[in-house]
């Protein structure tokens, strides 16, 4: 019997996929969490007529990503070793 030309699948530490997902999450998770830290900033400087608010929002936006990145590269971290 001729050997099959299929490959064996990857384990799951080595799907390219799963990293990519894995960064394109990170990537949309900071984007939205800096987005929102601006935006909700924006709009206490335009009811308070001040102009530093946005300012904070976008460094407490920044500091919630990379918390949430973090989390996420924890959890997908401890998901590698289960298996």
């Amino acid at each position: 019997m001729p050997e099959s030309r299929r490959q064996p699948p990857l384990p799951p530490d080595e799907n390219p996929w799963r990293a990519a997902g894995l960064v394109t999450a990170i990537g949309v998770e900071l984007a939205v969490c800096v987005g929102l830290g601006w935006w909700i900033g924006s709009v206490v400087d335009r009811n308070n007529g001040t102009s530093s608010w946005y300012m904070v929002g976008l460094v407490a936006g920044l500091v919630a990503g990379i918390g949430s990145a973090v989390g996420l590269i924890r959890k997908y971290a401890s998901g590698e070793r289960r298996k």
